[in-house]
């Protein structure tokens, strides 16, 4: 019996020292135990067995206009605090300022061909996404007065660069991934930063190569832009430095794996009018 009231007794502490696993040793401000932060690793990704792709959205860092709607407080998009210039994240809603720009590892590079209907006509989505594979530029003639690639349906086929990021926090090494969109005027700058990822180079043991392009880290800023039909802020990037971080490095193999796998879902920006201030069609 006494044996029976110590297993019982041993077996009451277990439990308790099992409760306890999950909170801290001290008491919160409130009262109520602290929930201790080796329980929260140890029960890492719990709860999030059954998603797939299509229960997820990545994030988009969009740079903000004067025009865009989250700047607009008449708009139910709005975004406080939002002002034009600014980087949003259209997930998070966090807002970045434009001038310090944030630090970006791009992990892996897609572009395709998006077939819109006419402006003023449908809705916001895409017609048809083709792969940057596809002929179907051959299949459009080019307006002179829009300088868009037209289809004989009266659609026009855009086409946009994709680049997969992950935005970067150096102070704290977080990490979160994102999509840039570059298409219009912005393909320009997608150029330049595709050519820069290319051109860096590392010594290695058997001399200099091309590193990885997720090896690296990137600073966007954004910048004012213009030409005889308008202006728009425009992307600006730079090159910062290597990556350090082992753990950031295998976070960005890893997202770029995926991409490559089509693991991940994506949905193309919606088609943009332009204002009456901004007769081109908005860059991003």
């Amino acid at each position: 019996m006494a044996e029976k009231n110590t297993q019982s007794s041993r077996s009451t502490a277990d439990d308790g020292a099992n409760k306890k696993e999950a909170v801290a040793k001290t008491n919160g401000p409130t009262g109520a135990l602290v929930l201790d932060q080796a329980q929260l690793e140890k029960d890492a990704g719990a709860g999030l067995s059954n998603v797939t792709k299509d229960d997820l959205t990545i994030p988009r860092l969009k740079a903000l206009m004067a025009t865009s709607p989250e700047v607009l407080k008449s708009k139910p998009q709005y975004v406080e605090g939002a002002q034009p210039g600014m980087i949003l994240n259209t997930v998070t809603q966090e807002l970045y300022d434009g001038d310090k720009g944030i630090l970006v590892i791009p992990c892996s590079f897609v572009s395709n061909f998006v077939e819109w209907s006419p402006l003023g006509e449908g809705s916001n989505a895409p017609i048809n996404i083709y792969s940057s594979k596809s002929d179907i530029l051959s299949k459009t003639t080019r307006d002179p007065r829009t300088n868009r690639d037209m289809l004989e349906s009266g659609n026009y086929i855009e086409r946009n660069a994709n680049h997969f990021v992950l935005i970067y926090d150096e102070e704290t090494g977080s990490s979160q991934p994102a999509l840039l969109t570059f298409k219009s005027t912005g393909l320009k700058t997608s150029r330049k930063w595709v050519s820069l990822m290319m051109s860096a180079t590392v010594k290695g043991s058997k001399g200099s190569f091309t590193p990885p392009s997720f090896a690296l880290t990137y600073r966007l800023k954004t910048t004012q832009e213009s030409n005889d039909k308008g202006s728009w802020v425009a992307w600006a990037i730079s090159r910062e430095s290597q990556l350090k971080d082992a753990g950031v490095y295998q976070q960005a193999r890893e997202f770029k794996d995926k991409v490559g796998k089509d693991e991940l879902k994506f949905a193309q920006p919606p088609k943009e009018v332009p204002s009456q201030s901004n007769k081109e069609e908005t860059p991003f």
